[in-house]
């Protein structure tokens, strides 16, 4: 498991998987598919920084999957496609998404 990501690098990554960026306390990245909301999470303001697991494992959460398969998600190998049928098989497990804010 990757230890930190950039900043950047993940906002980058969550906008080219088609995340859209709102603003409040907190940046929050939304995705929506076939005009419905599908997914959220948080992400701080402030100057580029690394963001460490505990913060990795908290969006991964937000978002149904994984923390590597988040980090996936961020560095591309993971579509936006695979990561929506993801989080559909984990809620049909039982999975709990986090929900912060």
């Amino acid at each position: 498991m990757t230890s930190a990501l950039d900043q950047d690098e993940i906002e980058t990554g969550l906008r080219r998987k088609g995340f859209k960026e709102s603003y409040n306390n907190h940046k929050y990245f939304v995705l929506y598919f076939n005009n419905k909301k599908e997914a959220g999470t948080f992400l701080s303001h402030g100057k580029n920084r690394d963001i460490g697991n505990p913060l990795l494992s908290a969006m991964a959460r937000e978002l149904g999957i994984s923390s590597s398969e988040f980090v996936d998600l961020i560095k591309c190998p993971l579509s936006t496609t695979d990561y929506l049928d993801k989080k559909a098989k984990r809620l049909e497990e039982g999975l709990r998404i986090l929900k912060r804010g």
